[in-house]
């Protein structure tokens, strides 16, 4: 299979967004989160291959003025506003980013390097081989020697460092830089994640051992592709998926509650009903546990076994949860032949053999019960009971 860090991570979002974009080949609609980081990293990639006689702040500047997508493989802002937020947000980041790293301090290797890793699992499967590829946004090299791998990053949350450590992404990217320069230690690799809305980079390594722990998820999710259904799975990453119009959880909604089915009700109307019921039940429960304590209360107070209505009444009632000393009762039911009939140990099993032998058994496995809990509890009963 030839695949990519982006499909994988789309499959372990959402099946159903991996389907229409590797099986079906849909072109996935642009949102304007994919539009804006695009952007951000067309520009820093301009920046950077200017190398090495790198713009000024204001002619990086110029070039966001000029280049800004007003409309973008058909995508159009929401409204002005919106893109004047994003558009200014966009003016912040590249300011900042300037500011932080120039002049640079190592030497730019590589722009948006492409990259195809081979992960070889024929031994346990003939077809077993698989491509992946991948693009780095930049490579650097340092001073002292070191490689790093920086991935910009356009989200505002910034992970834990647990979770960079384990970072598949970047364990793909070790891999397809190691395949492409065989020359170079892992030793000798740094990543990075680097967080332009903060300007944070959070960095990390990998080892050999968790470079083949890589392999080793990748391979099954691989194999969990090759087997998949492919069924939505909702979650609040629908909101940055372009395909969000398109997909059976959300069409109904999109299409403004206008699917009607074969007897044309107003399917919107019946959900809105459930809901509100479902929501004065919640309301009525509530109540009718208050009214069930202040009732379980006065009866403790009082001393009463059975409380009274005008409609109805509350018994306290003995309950008791019974276990057996199934060692005893594999003696008893096992001359009898019963026994196999209750080796999982279930009191239903149980009951139903109890039919079936001798009233001297039946009375010897009665010794054998114990009772490990006993406690008292209210029933209500809507029937008031006759003089």
């Amino acid at each position: 299979m030839r695949i990519s860090f982006s499909s994988l991570e789309a499959f372990q979002i959402c099946p159903l967004k991996y389907k229409f974009a590797v099986i079906d080949k849909l072109k996935e609609p642009k949102t304007k989160e994919l539009i804006f980081g695009s952007y951000i990293h067309q520009v820093l990639k301009w920046i950077y291959s200017q190398d090495p006689h790198f713009p000024t702040l204001d002619q990086s500047l110029d070039y966001y003025h000029k280049n800004w997508p007003k409309e973008a493989e058909g995508y159009k802002w929401i409204d002005e506003n919106c893109e004047k937020d994003y558009f200014e947000e966009g003016l912040r980041i590249i300011s900042q980013f300037y500011q932080h790293n120039f002049p640079p301090k190592t030497t730019i290797l590589d722009l948006e390097t492409k990259f195809e890793a081979i992960i070889d699992e024929t031994p346990n499967k003939p077809d077993g081989k698989h491509i992946l590829t991948g693009r780095i946004d930049r490579l650097d090299k340092h001073p002292d020697g070191t490689i790093e791998i920086i991935d910009y990053k356009t989200n505002k949350k910034i992970p834990s460092q647990d979770n960079v450590d384990h970072n598949l992404q970047l364990s793909i990217y070790t891999i397809g830089l190691l395949q492409k320069w065989p020359k170079i230690q892992t030793s000798n690799i740094k990543l990075s994640l680097y967080f332009v809305k903060s300007g944070e980079k959070v960095e990390t390594k990998r080892d050999l051992n968790s470079l083949r722990e890589a392999e080793q998820k990748i391979i099954n999710l691989i194999h969990q592709i090759e087997v998949n259904s492919f069924a939505p799975r909702p979650s609040k990453l629908c909101d940055y998926c372009g395909f969000k119009y398109t997909c059976p959880v959300w069409r109904h909604f999109y299409d403004n509650f206008t699917i009607l089915d074969s007897k044309d009700i107003n399917i919107k109307e019946i959900v809105d009903e459930y809901f509100n019921l479902q929501s004065q039940k919640e309301e009525l429960e509530q109540k009718l546990e208050k009214l069930k304590n202040t009732i379980e209360a006065y009866s403790e107070e009082k001393g009463l076994e059975r409380i009274y209505g005008t409609n109805g009444y509350f018994s306290r009632r003995l309950s008791r949860e019974i276990k057996y000393d199934f060692e005893k009762i594999h003696q008893i039911l096992e001359p009898l032949g019963k026994w196999e009939k209750v080796l999982e140990i279930n009191h239903q099993k149980l009951q139903d053999v109890l039919k079936e032998i001798p009233l001297a058994s039946r009375q010897e496995i009665d010794k054998a019960k114990i009772i490990e809990k006993e406690y008292k509890y209210f029933a209500g009963n809507n029937k008031i009971p006759e003089d």
